[in-house]
């Protein structure tokens, strides 16, 4: 069965996340669970700052799963990504993504996911196949570290507004095989692959063996059903191939937070329900 979860902005951050609700963890788990969410991921940058045993608390008093920890404001706010300009793999970003691991092998069991999506890095955008091959040996080197600590990394596919390399699922797909660890899979964006795949569609149906954890937008960034995308085909191919993760709302808080989360749940269950 698809479940359903929401984006989670961390204290810890500085800069407003894609998410419905931020900073406040114990009101923003206590409205998702109200509403029927079944899971959260925590968007955040630096677990030293933030306090995993709270969180835990909270996710059980209010009934929700933590599905993913992503990373984006840690290229976004702190400007570590893997692989720079140089080509050389950052040591600082490497220790940031292996702490953020630890805090979740920790906190949240087996199985956690960790998205690795902006910080990949620039790269050198005139050596786009070398920036390409470097974040791979990067991604190796998160995923062998990972999997001592049962925790499965996901690299997210983003479009060419944020970065310049691993840009289409197909893209991601090529990276996943190449890659070749057994606990390194995708991420895919709704808003993204409405900007850089051909077929929306076709590229779940692609990446049926590799998607483990699905972004939720509508090409507006705003909650699913507020713009163009067909969510009702993409549920529908999602239940064709066999998906049973979650769809991980990343949302601008739109017209107001509280709408946004329920209009996005309201549209989703239609959908999965049906």
């Amino acid at each position: 069965m698809i479940r359903i979860a929401s984006m989670v902005g961390s204290p810890d951050l500085k800069t407003r996340a894609l998410a419905a609700y931020q900073g406040g963890l114990a009101t923003a788990f206590e409205k998702l669970g109200e509403l029927g969410y079944e899971g959260v991921e925590l968007m955040l940058k630096d677990p030293s700052k933030v306090d995993g045993d709270y969180i835990r608390k909270q996710l059980i008093e209010h009934q929700l799963d933590m599905v993913a920890l992503c990373t984006g404001h840690v290229y976004g706010e702190d400007g570590l990504g893997l692989v720079g300009s140089d080509l050389e793999i950052s040591l600082p970003a490497m220790d940031r993504l292996k702490a953020i691991i630890d805090f979740g092998a920790e906190y949240f069991g087996d199985g956690i996911m960790v998205n690795i999506g902006r910080t990949r890095g620039p790269g050198d955008p005139n050596r786009l196949q070398d920036s390409q091959h470097k974040a791979y040996e990067a991604f190796q080197e998160l995923a062998d570290y990972a999997i001592r600590k049962n925790v499965r990394i996901t690299l997210e596919p983003i479009s060419i507004h944020e970065h310049r390399y691993i840009l289409t699922t197909q893209d991601g797909i090529l990276a996943r095989k190449a890659v070749n660890r057994s606990n390194f899979g995708l991420m895919l964006d709704t808003y993204h692959m409405n900007i850089q795949d051909v077929d929306m569609l076709e590229s779940f149906r692609e990446a049926k063996d590799f998607c483990w954890h699905i972004h939720i937008s509508d090409q507006n960034r705003k909650w699913p059903g507020s713009g163009v995308i067909d969510f009702k085909k993409v549920i529908s191919v999602l239940k064709d191939i066999g998906y049973e993760g979650f769809l991980s709302t990343e949302i601008l808080p739109w017209p107001d937070p509280d709408t946004a989360a329920r209009s996005s749940i309201e549209t989703l269950r239609r959908y999965i329900e049906n």
